[in-house]
């Protein structure tokens, strides 16, 4: 870690000589968000333009081991719940108000569902936070919802939604075109829009999508509406839209031409999204500060 980047600025999935876990201060957590990097192998099953994630490099490990993985966000409660945390840079410049233990979030170089270990992870992090009577604090998936019918990725949703656990499933696109160019993978986005609808059926989930603009271009008002419909029709089918979070590009980027929108670009776009959805809950979370402490997947 530096003491050279403010806590809120410095969210790289790095802490000590962990290989899994690593503390973060969120800004859309409003405090401390503990990570699970369930892909240290850096393998992931999208190419987002925007993704930060350094893929040149090769990744740390490509194992995943439980019992380490459980020591290290353990050592990493313990660190937070007596303070200890606040005393190591960057998190001696957190604000008064963010040293507070808010969430622990399953997100990390790649896609958390891909892991085979993905259910078992989510049981064992929801126990030791059973023996630290932390029932306040949130589990959060962030996934790219490509995997959420996986009957292993269903079974670690059950025991994330019974230890108060959040969905916050990636939206980037409304049309295929779009979030082929943007997310780049050869899943169909008929697939991840199903995974969706079927999810918000069962469990209420949060909506996060990242704006941007690639190669010099926004998205359209015509992207952005079919972005609209496709929440709509998420909701007629009797989806549950806990809330949609929007922001945009963060931090530097592999990709130079993933540049993020403008204040003002962004709050056209929330004013066009607020206009087509107004009694859903929106946030909008501006760049280039960082709208959040954790890779979106």
């Amino acid at each position: 870690m530096t003491d050279l980047i403010p806590a809120h600025l410095d969210h790289r999935r790095l802490w000590s000589d962990f290989d899994y876990c690593y503390p973060v201060i969120s800004r859309r957590s409003k405090g401390v968000s503990l990570g699970v990097n369930l892909n240290p192998d850096k393998v992931c099953n999208f190419d987002c333009v925007y993704c930060e994630v350094d893929r040149t490099t090769p990744g740390k490990r490509r194992d995943i081991d439980l019992d380490q993985l459980e020591r290290e966000m353990a050592a990493l409660l313990d660190l937070t719940l007596d303070g200890t945390l606040f005393q190591a840079a960057p998190f001696d410049s957190a604000l008064p108000e963010h040293r507070r233990l808010n969430d622990i979030a399953f997100s990390g170089d790649g896609e958390p569902t891909t892991a085979k270990e993905f259910a078992e992870a989510v049981e064992r992090i929801a126990h030791l936070k059973w023996q630290r009577g932390l029932a306040d604090v949130k589990l959060v998936l962030i996934t790219d919802s490509s995997r959420l019918q996986a009957r292993e990725v269903v079974q670690g949703l059950d025991t994330l939604m019974a230890n108060n656990g959040e969905i916050w499933a990636k939206l980037d696109a409304g049309t295929e075109a779009y979030y082929q160019e943007i997310n780049r993978t050869a899943l169909p986005f008929s697939r991840i829009l199903e995974n969706i609808e079927i999810t918000a059926r069962l469990r209420p989930i949060t909506i996060q999508s990242l704006f941007l603009s690639w190669k010099g271009q926004g998205p359209s008002t015509e992207e952005i509406a079919a972005y609209c419909e496709r929440l709509r029709d998420i909701r007629a089918l009797g989806g549950q839209l806990q809330g949609i979070q929007l922001y945009t590009v963060a931090r530097p980027t592999p990709e130079p031409e993933a540049r993020p929108l403008t204040r003002g670009q962004l709050d056209t776009l929330s004013t066009q999204v607020r206009a087509s959805l107004p009694d859903v809950a929106i946030e909008v979370f501006y760049g280039p500060e960082g709208p959040e402490g954790h890779p979106l997947a």
